[in-house]
């Protein structure tokens, strides 16, 4: 018999041989990769097979002379030039087996594609401002009552999309955060906001394309200042915290102002060197002024066909506010039912908008106080549950000291109910900034007081008065115990900044402190 050192060095292999193998085998593997690959990389357009002199002609004459500016350009702008729709599709299918990296290309479905519709019937429902998004989320009343599609043809067209698009798809929730997480935002342009909107398991801060804003106070809030902040925060190219798109302001009340958004530019040029001109920014936004109740709602529908026409151009729209003109108009509890259901298809409408074309659509919202508040806080948003169940985000802005603005997040799925304290410039330039002209990290010391004695309207201040006697300014006081919402406001005032009930989740408090307080 072998030795079990003799057996060892008998059936050790070669380290230097596998490894020649192994380069061997990757160069094999190369090789058939490129037999097995088009050779032609670079194809030229005249070389494309079953593209005739006639369709290319019709090409040159419109400044397509590669063939990637044919696969970039819409179905639909070929049939404009006269490409019949049919050889579009075809050439662009053979290009997809030609050309490696038009390997998954998704051709776009549009009216044409569906059974039983020519392009006569397509160009006559685009006219009424139907486009194929549209026909898929539109309820089936709707495209009845609107566009004039019977009920049975319009169920026969969104199962001909559902089918064309491989039918319903169930997708797991592992799916749906990694989508989630991929969705781009943009900033606030200022860092205390951005902090307090910090998504911890998507990574992600500010404003999500896709989202739903919601933004009610009182007058002198902050909430038509926001919109025109984000306006232009969302042309920010990505490097500096935007998404390089433009932007829609909706304005009911004449709130629009371009002076803000040159003061907000100047700003943020200042402090990040953006290039982009203030002319330009203007230009990147989109204004309508709505003088009534049904001049906005068709403002907003319209909204629907521009952002079809110009795909991916836009990242946000601002309605400031979305219920003045309905307040003003729908008076009384006779028109209350009315009123509702009006503003719910208006709402649905946006949310259609926010869902079909991946922008983020923040509205503004009036307050009314509640008489029959004898405690807590008697300012409630107006719209009731209809407005409240609308938005992703709910936030709920008010005004502090000064140029002082608290903004609280009243409602959201993704983040706890937290406050930032932020505000705005008076040196005849209006924008938002953080408070004291500071980040949010500029609080360096932390006071938490608990206060089970009901004197905390007398004891508080006077901490914080001796505080500021003695020129410590760089402390952050909250206070814990039974606190009455109409007392938080006294006491913000005289410089509180948190206040945690019984009960309150360990979580919230550490999010306020990360939030807050500088590391």
């Amino acid at each position: 018999m072998m030795s079990k050192k003799k057996q060892e060095e008998t059936i050790q292999p070669d380290a230097k041989e596998i490894e020649e193998e192994y380069e061997e085998h990757l160069i094999e593997m190369a090789r058939k990769e490129s037999e097995e690959s088009p050779k032609d990389m670079s194809l030229e357009l005249e070389d494309v097979p079953g593209l005739g002199k006639k369709t290319l002609d019709i090409l040159t004459e419109n400044e397509i002379m590669t063939v990637d500016q044919l696969m970039t350009t819409r179905l639909i702008e070929l049939q404009d030039m006269g490409v019949q729709r049919a050889v579009a599709k075809k050439v662009r299918t053979t290009i997809m087996e030609m050309v490696p990296k038009y390997k998954f290309f998704k051709e776009e479905i549009s009216l044409e594609d569906l059974p039983g519709v020519g392009k006569g019937t397509a160009d006559m429902l685009r006219e009424k401002g139907l486009n194929i998004y549209l026909l898929e989320t539109t309820p089936i009343r709707e495209l009845e009552e609107k566009y004039g599609i019977t009920s049975s043809a319009a169920k026969k067209y969104k199962d001909s999309l559902r089918d064309l698009r491989g039918g319903i798809e169930f997708i797991n929730a592992f799916e749906i955060l990694e989508k989630q997480k991929e969705a781009p935002a943009f900033t606030y342009g200022i860092k205390s906001l951005d902090a307090l909107t910090t998504i911890d398991e998507l990574s992600v801060s500010g404003v999500r394309l896709g989202e739903t804003i919601e933004m009610f106070g009182p007058f002198r809030s902050g909430k038509s200042q926001l919109c025109h902040q984000l306006c232009v925060t969302v042309q920010l190219p990505t490097e500096l915290g935007g998404v390089n798109k433009k932007a829609v302001f909706i304005d009911t009340e004449g709130t629009f102002s371009p002076s803000r958004i040159k003061a907000i530019h100047a700003k943020l040029q200042k402090e990040l060197g953006w290039e982009k001109k203030f002319e330009d920014v203007l230009r990147d936004i989109t204004y309508a002024r709505a003088y009534n109740s049904d001049h906005q709602m068709s403002l907003v529908e319209r909204l629907l066909e521009l952002f079809y026409n110009h795909k991916d151009e836009y990242g946000f729209v601002a309605l400031d506010s979305a219920t003045a003109h309905f307040r003003a108009e729908y008076a009384g509890r006779g028109t209350l039912a009315e009123r509702q259901q009006t503003i719910n298809y208006h709402l649905g409408i946006l949310g259609r908008l926010a869902d079909t074309y991946n922008v983020a659509v923040a509205i503004t919202n009036q307050v009314q106080s509640n008489p029959a508040a004898f405690f807590g806080d008697p300012t409630q948003a107006i719209g009731g549950n209809i407005l409240g169940h609308w938005a992703i985000t709910r936030f709920y802005l008010r005004k502090s000291k000064g140029e002082k603005r608290i903004i609280r997040i009243y409602d959201s799925p993704y983040l706890p109910e937290t406050e930032a304290v932020f505000a705005g410039e008076t040196s005849g330039h209006f924008y938002f900034r953080d408070n004291n002209g500071q980040d949010s990290g500029a609080i360096t010391l932390m006071l938490m007081l608990s206060m089970l004695s009901g004197a905390h309207n007398a004891l508080c201040p006077l901490i914080t008065e001796k505080l500021k006697e003695n020129g410590i300014d760089d402390v952050l006081v909250a206070v814990g115990g039974i606190i009455p919402d109409e007392d938080k406001v006294f006491l913000e005032d005289h410089g509180l900044k948190g206040f945690y009930g019984p009960g309150t989740n360990l979580k919230t408090i550490v999010e306020f402190v990360k939030n807050n307080l500088k590391r």
